[in-house]
């Protein structure tokens, strides 16, 4: 299921045009979701009710970000698995105008 998770999260990240970024926490609520995300408990953010984003441990992103990194290698393998002609590095940069 995490799994499955990191390859929606990573198009969603994909899709960012901003990097992710640091918020102080210096409100009560924040220090206090904070200290919720240390405990490993996830705080959702919401407005209007609908669930727009969440304060969640670190172990979390790092758990998803390991899960990208092993989707990635097994999309890598697959692609190296491929039956086609192999194109020289030179004649790649050359095309692209490297």
């Amino acid at each position: 299921m995490l799994y499955l998770a990191a390859g929606r999260l990573r198009r969603r990240l994909n899709g960012m045009s901003e990097p992710a970024r640091d918020l102080p926490a210096d409100s009560t609520a924040v220090a206090d979701a904070v200290e919720n995300a240390r405990r490993g408990v996830i705080t959702h953010l919401t407005i209007g009710g609908e669930r727009v984003a969440a304060i969640v441990p670190g172990s979390v992103i790092e758990a998803l970000r390991a899960a990208e990194d092993a989707e990635d290698a097994a999309e890598a393998d697959a692609a190296m698995d491929e039956p086609g002609e192999s194109i020289p590095w030179e004649q790649v940069k050359a095309e692209l105008g490297l």
